[in-house]
């Protein structure tokens, strides 16, 4: 099995950062590319630059696809998730959606532990809004970082922010969200004897179900397009 892990920024620090945590979730089995977007933005911190990395991710997947059976785009905003799975037929997935996946599985409810200030809490909203999980997010918190140098974060900073995600908002478990932890969740749950939830692993098993699910359906099949993109559906929105 192989997948393409998407770094849908221009930053190499968050690549590496990604590429490190892909090949510890490799297997003999399960090959895990990394590839970064040169001409996306350097980071994404705006909505136009949540549109300009979806639209590098999804022309990227159009090239690439035939060759994987799997992708994942390797930032929290899910940037060109539902466009890539309108155009591309083998399964792609997102940070966040999948983090969302298990830490719903570990509790009730989870905080979200980002980079940048508070003035990043609002869209964190709209993602959780958007992807139906107002009624499990407990919280929304930030480290007061960039998303490079979030890579260089002290976990024991980031340790009693996860304490006051727990004894102050309720929460369950914990997603970092931002792609600049990648690895960190392991290291982080046994730090804190608490889930913690950086995201790669999470995507790439549920990648891997989703792959195995159509196999055994017998609806695999690696098409650089998806058949549905000839197949129009019209959406009242």
């Amino acid at each position: 099995m192989k997948f393409l892990l998407i770094n849908p920024n221009s930053s190499q620090a968050v690549t590496e950062a990604l590429r490190q945590e892909a090949e510890r979730c490799g297997t003999e089995l399960l090959q895990v590319d990394v590839i970064g977007c040169p001409a996306a933005p350097r980071t994404i911190v705006t909505s136009f630059d949540e549109i300009a990395a979806g639209l590098q991710v999804v022309e990227l997947l159009r090239v690439k696809a035939r060759e994987y059976d799997g992708a994942i785009i390797g930032c929290f905003a899910d940037p060109g998730l539902a466009a890539a799975r309108e155009q591309i037929s083998i399964p792609v997935t997102g940070l966040y959606e999948s983090s969302a996946i298990f830490a719903r599985m570990r509790g009730r409810r989870y905080s979200i532990i980002a980079s940048g200030s508070h003035l990043d809490i609002s869209p964190w909203i709209g993602s959780a809004r958007a992807l139906g999980e107002m009624e499990n997010l407990a919280s929304v918190r930030y480290i007061d970082s960039t998303v490079e140098r979030a890579v260089d974060v002290k976990n024991e900073k980031i340790c009693r922010i996860i304490e006051k995600c727990r004894r102050e908002d309720g929460a369950d478990a914990v997603i970092l969200g931002c792609a600049a932890f990648a690895g960190r969740g392991r290291l982080l749950s046994q730090m804190m004897a608490f889930p913690v939830i950086d995201g790669i692993e999470e995507s790439v098993r549920v990648t891997e179900m989703l792959v195995n699910h159509r196999r055994e359906r017998g609806d695999d099949e690696r098409t650089g397009l998806d058949k549905k993109s000839n197949q129009r559906l019209s959406i009242n929105r």
